[in-house]
């Protein structure tokens, strides 16, 4: 008999600068065993170092339980990263009998701007007051957001060609989503649309 799987999504974990004690992060497991989740997904933002802090936490925490544990990056997972290995755990897909999980990091989509953009200001105020002026990725934030778009579109479009596969969830660091625009004339708040 296969044993059910129940996934639990956490984002904004933030390891590092939340501190977490030990009697925290084993309340955490606590809480995911009594919820029977056999599934754990970090959706971005783990901590501000992948390799020497959320990849051992990762291992951890499947050492100390029965968890399978999957991630997508976040912008502070991938300051210091090169874009080969932003790239390495980019659009993974796990399956769970007729359900296909993607994970995907995503970035800055702009086109929920409803504003004229000037993207000259929107990098100069992300590089000056962002921590994302410490990643450097290969392209800039427009071809970046195309370049994802592009491939979740042919990943969706493939599973979707899959008579097993009945129903795909997806899983992004960054929500692009119209509950989350904010309807306002000034330019300083628009900005925070495509963020």
């Amino acid at each position: 008999m296969t044993k059910k799987r129940r996934l639990a999504i956490i984002s904004d974990f933030h390891l590092d600068s939340n501190h977490f004690s030990i009697e925290e992060i084993e309340l955490f497991i606590s809480l995911l065993n009594d919820l029977q989740i056999t599934d754990l997904h970090f959706a971005g933002d783990i901590s501000n170092d992948l390799h020497n802090i959320s990849e051992p936490f990762f291992h951890q925490l499947e050492s100390l339980t029965d968890l399978s544990v999957t991630f997508n990056l976040g912008n502070h997972d991938m300051v210091e990263l090169s874009e080969e290995e932003i790239s390495v755990s980019n659009f993974k897909v796990k399956t769970f009998a007729s359900t296909a999980f993607v994970s995907f990091h995503g970035w800055y989509d702009y086109s929920f701007m409803k504003e004229k953009v000037d993207f000259q200001k929107i990098i100069a105020f992300k590089n000056s007051f962002y921590f994302d002026r410490k990643i450097h990725r290969q392209f800039d934030d427009i071809k970046t957001t195309a370049i994802e778009l592009e491939k979740l579109e042919n990943l969706l479009t493939e599973l979707s060609a899959k008579p097993e596969i009945e129903r795909i969830i997806v899983s992004t660091h960054f929500v692009p989503h119209q509950q989350f625009i904010i309807n306002t004339r000034y330019e300083k708040f628009a900005r925070f649309n495509a963020y």
